[in-house]
């Protein structure tokens, strides 16, 4: 059976609320980005901005699922100013060794998903399988067309790659 780990950072809820629905269609398992330090609030905000913009990685609890024991890592970040969120930008600097294949979903105000992804994909070092991006507005309306045909891409691409053998997958030993 073909496995998938989606592994997302979320300050205000909508890159989790995506996470979530992505995970329930595809039986995947879920890992949360966390980063170290507080980022909530106006203060929070103006520091979610800088790091973006300056390309900080900032320490992160390193998640607790291996990405190696998966055929597919599907990451979600917020767009930030324009640019990759500054925590999923560390977790893919310390995992990119370990993502077999990738895919990416990314939540925004309004603009810079290309950014996002064409940032993600050379951190990776690899063309994600499917992408897609969501407004917070399409979000809050429902998104299930977008979502569904995401799934529907992973879900044939997910078949495609087939199956790695391997041993008991999913927590870091």
């Amino acid at each position: 059976m073909t496995t998938t780990l989606i592994a997302y950072h979320s300050r205000s809820g909508y890159t989790r609320r995506v996470a979530e629905s992505l995970a329930r269609r595809l039986r995947a398992e879920v890992d949360e980005i966390q980063v170290v330090g507080d980022r909530q609030g106006m203060l929070g905000y103006a520091r979610c901005a800088l790091e973006a913009l300056g390309e900080v990685t900032p320490a992160i609890r390193l998640p607790g699922r291996a990405p190696a024991e998966y055929d597919l890592i599907v990451i979600g970040t917020p767009v930030w100013f324009w640019a990759l969120s500054s925590p999923v930008r560390s977790y893919i600097m310390e995992e990119r060794r370990n993502f077999p294949r990738v895919a990416f979903f990314c939540t925004m105000g309004g603009s810079g998903a290309e950014r996002a992804f064409a940032t993600m994909a050379g951190l990776c070092g690899k063309a994600p399988v499917a992408t897609l991006a969501l407004t917070d507005a399409k979000i809050d309306a429902g998104a299930a067309d977008e979502v569904g045909a995401f799934v529907r891409a992973l879900d044939g691409r997910r078949a495609a790659g087939g199956p790695r053998k391997r041993g008991e997958r999913g927590k870091r030993r």
